[in-house]
């Protein structure tokens, strides 16, 4: 028997799950910004005037500029944790099967029951 896409018992589960994919992503890009200020900003005050910034350091401060705060500190909206949720999920789903891919897989799991009953049949008239 088909399974149902929609049951209206599973949008609990799909909501509790929408608000674990936020706060997920947001838990994650305030530990980034925290990250990214320890390494673009207080590193290298830390280790003085004459110094070079690390190659993550200038990786991180090329890649994730924050001209908007003059790269005093690391600042995102929820627009962000939209979007890093949204391409976290997908990334994390599976494709749905076609109905030529479900045809298929039934075709094999019917083959491979009737190869077992052949076989049964083969090993009870011999023994």
């Amino acid at each position: 028997m088909a399974r149902r896409v929609f049951s209206p018992w599973m949008l609990p589960l799909a909501l509790l799950q929408a608000f674990f994919m936020l706060t997920l992503s947001g838990i994650w890009l305030w530990g980034f910004g925290l990250f990214w200020t320890f390494m673009v900003v207080e590193l290298p005050k830390d280790l003085g005037p004459y110094s070079q910034m690390s190659s993550l350091s200038m990786f991180l401060h090329g890649a994730f500029p924050m001209r908007d705060t003059n790269d005093v500190k690391y600042e995102f909206k929820f627009d962000h944790v939209l979007i890093l949720a949204s391409v976290m999920t997908l990334m994390m789903m599976g494709w749905a099967p076609t109905r030529s891919e479900i045809e298929e897989e039934d075709d094999k799991e019917l083959a491979k029951a009737n190869k077992k009953s052949k076989a049964k049949k083969l090993a009870k008239a011999l023994g």
